[in-house]
């Protein structure tokens, strides 16, 4: 006798490189209290059980398209230490498409929710790439104390190149790379000729629900889509500052140490 047992999952996970835009097919762990969470063949992370939501993974025959949710939270971290730690946020179950109704991508059941994580210090990198290993530290600190999970964000001044964000690690360093920069460009006129640089404006985002001195003891991993709401709503524990340009080379590395006060 075949026992059939029929079970709604609740979505998957897709983890993109962000440098390479595409799938992390290595392991990863991912660390997701009151969620079950197996890895297919395929690369996706698929959320299969969620506490309190029993009934929803065996409503076949009519699926609610607006269910009750459950804000849950997951941590995921890279083993072999190529991608930063990361807090991914989540409400489920998510929606179904309904009549008209549109579902945007980060609700619709349908489709995986993307999560794109930022090279550690550790990622293995092109000798074409543009690098920059910047360290941010607390300003008249001994031995220039490192601050972690500092949000950076970097924009090239080259037409059709995004804005790119990462974090500093627990030493306080984050890893600037931008991918695929010409390795020539022309010198703004009236000067002739061809330079290697370009200029990236770089902006340090710090939340204090999360940034922590490298003398600390704990590291919450940080929810970068959280941190990105609570500047957007000018939150009193967020502050931004604009450190000026850097100069970027195709095939080059470089360093830089920004000073920041702190708390």
């Amino acid at each position: 006798m075949i026992e059939l047992i029929d079970r709604r999952v609740f979505g998957a996970i897709e983890f993109i490189d962000d440098l390479s835009e595409m799938r992390v097919l290595a392991p990863l762990h991912i660390d997701a209290p009151g969620v079950q969470v197996l890895r297919n063949r395929s690369g996706f992370y698929v959320l299969r059980e969620v506490d309190g939501q029993e009934a929803y993974t065996r409503a076949f025959d009519d699926p609610p398209a607006r269910p009750p949710r459950s804000a849950l939270a997951l941590n995921v971290q890279d083993p072999a230490q190529r991608y930063l730690p990361q807090r991914i946020g989540l409400a489920l179950p998510r929606w179904l498409p309904e009549g008209a109704e549109a579902v945007d991508d980060a609700d619709n059941a349908l489709k995986p929710v993307t999560v794109r994580l930022a090279p550690a210090a550790g990622m293995p990198l092109q000798t074409a790439w543009a690098v920059l290993r910047l360290k941010v530290a607390v300003s008249g600190s001994e031995s220039a104390t490192g601050l972690a999970n500092v949000l950076v964000e970097a924009q090239p001044a080259l037409p059709g190149f995004a804005l790119r964000r990462s974090f500093t690690d627990r030493h306080g360093e984050a890893l600037v790379v931008i991918v695929s920069a010409p390795p020539f460009l022309p010198l703004a006129r009236p000067t002739a000729g061809l330079t290697r640089e370009f200029a990236v404006a770089l902006t340090l985002v710090l939340d204090r629900s999360v940034v922590r001195p490298s003398t600390a003891t704990e590291f919450p991993s940080p929810d970068p889509a959280l941190i990105l709401q609570r500047r957007s709503a000018g939150h009193a524990d967020v502050r931004v500052v604009a450190t000026g340009e850097q100069l970027f080379s195709a095939g080059t590395r470089r360093r830089r140490t920004d000073l920041v006060t702190w708390p």
